[in-house]
């Protein structure tokens, strides 16, 4: 059960980060996600945990779709003291993204931390957007967000967004979901077993638990943890 858990590829963060420093480019990941799951939040919480590893991070708002998206990315870089890089509404998300990362080359930054629009999987021309965004961008990191209260919903939303981006891809070799940011970890309990499966099913690994709706509420998977509260709690 533990080798289930442990992830199979580098995602020491950290590590690559630095070694995207090495080539005087920044780090981008792109949080992909349905509504309401908390893309946004989490996102911050990630910004938050890369400050306190004295990197400079820029939050690029590519959610051009809906209202108070961009002001609410705005509310979190105020109150984590970053710069977001945005062009309104309406525009052509891929685009934002780009020039997002030619700013932060410019200026200086180590990450890029894409937001995107909330979407249901099976929305083909959101999905089709998305897709534009990976493909134009070639993000480092592609984060899936989702709710461990979700169960197999969330498996199944993962399992589709994988898909439409094969579909939606413009090469032979689409990029793929790469980590899961797991939220309202600490409301699961007994039911933590959703953690085990959404890696068994999908192959990939949980890079992040969300444990509240403060910043310093995220932390890394604990493979011994679970491990307990499924054979002995």
């Amino acid at each position: 059960m533990g080798r289930i858990l442990t992830p199979k590829q580098d995602l020491d963060l950290v590590r690559n980060i630095q070694e995207s420093q090495k080539k005087n480019k920044p780090y981008v990941i792109v949080f992909v996600g349905i509504n309401g799951v908390g893309k946004s939040t989490s996102l911050a919480k990630v910004c938050y945990h890369l400050l306190q590893k004295s990197f400079r991070p820029l939050i690029a708002a590519c959610d051009t779709f809906r209202s108070g998206a961009v002001e609410q990315l705005k509310v979190h870089a105020d109150c984590l003291g970053v710069d977001v890089f945005e062009q309104g509404y309406a525009s052509d998300s891929s685009k934002v993204a780009q020039s997002a990362i030619t700013h932060a080359t410019r200026e200086g930054h180590d990450v890029v931390l894409v937001d995107t629009a909330g979407r249901m999987q099976n929305n083909k021309p959101h999905m089709v957007a998305l897709s534009a965004v990976i493909t134009v961008n070639n993000p480092d990191l592609i984060l899936f967000v989702g709710e461990a209260l979700a169960g197999n919903d969330a498996i199944d939303q993962m399992t589709q967004f994988n898909q439409a981006l094969k579909d939606h891809a413009r090469s032979n070799r689409p990029r793929l979901i790469d980590g899961i940011v797991l939220t309202k970890f600490d409301c699961v309990d007994d039911k933590v077993g959703t953690a085990v499966s959404m890696v068994h099913k999908t192959a990939t690994p949980i890079m992040f638990v969300g444990t509240g709706q403060k910043y310093t509420h995220l932390r890394k998977l604990n493979v011994e943890d679970v491990l307990h509260k499924l054979f002995v709690e």
